[in-house]
């Protein structure tokens, strides 16, 4: 689950700095116009936003406390907000779970990427303010939610 929650940091760096903040998904190429600037703590509730949003689309009270942090864009003042946390859903109710998410994002929305034919079951999307979430099983009974934001620049320290 680490691996999906790098892959996830790194496609928001790659795609979430590009300077691009019209778009609905990730911009494939260099696109023009500023970085948006933010506050950490209201990019940090954005993220948090979404993975609630996950929780209450399904239902269920997230499991444990939710792990939030701000990772490093390209330079000393752009940043991402990452946050991630389980929700408890049954190995057997798991795809369900994930359809009735895809259904959700799609009618917000949202960019959803075809479901996998590799036989995983991870569901990515990107919102409309190119927030990237990534939910996977992990382990038996869980979900997992992986939220990153675009970057944002800010004044603040890391």
């Amino acid at each position: 689950m680490r691996r999906i929650l790098s892959l996830l940091l790194a496609a928001s760096i790659v795609a979430g700095c590009s300077n691009d903040d019209t778009g609905t998904s990730a911009p494939a190429g260099p696109a023009t116009g500023p970085v948006k600037a933010m506050r950490h703590a209201d990019a940090q509730g954005l993220a948090d936003k979404y993975r609630t949003e996950a929780a209450t689309t399904l239902g269920v009270p997230a499991a444990g406390t939710p792990t939030s942090t701000l990772g490093s864009c390209d330079g000393t003042h752009t940043f991402t907000a990452i946050t991630y946390g389980d929700l408890p859903v049954p190995a057997d109710q798991q795809p369900a779970a994930l359809e009735k998410l895809r259904q959700h994002y799609t009618a917000e929305q949202y960019t959803v990427a075809p479901a996998p034919t590799d036989g995983s079951t991870a569901l990515n999307a990107t919102t409309p303010d190119r927030v990237m979430i990534s939910i996977a099983p992990e382990g038996t009974d869980t979900l997992r939610v992986n939220v990153a934001t675009p970057c944002y620049e800010s004044e603040e320290p890391l």
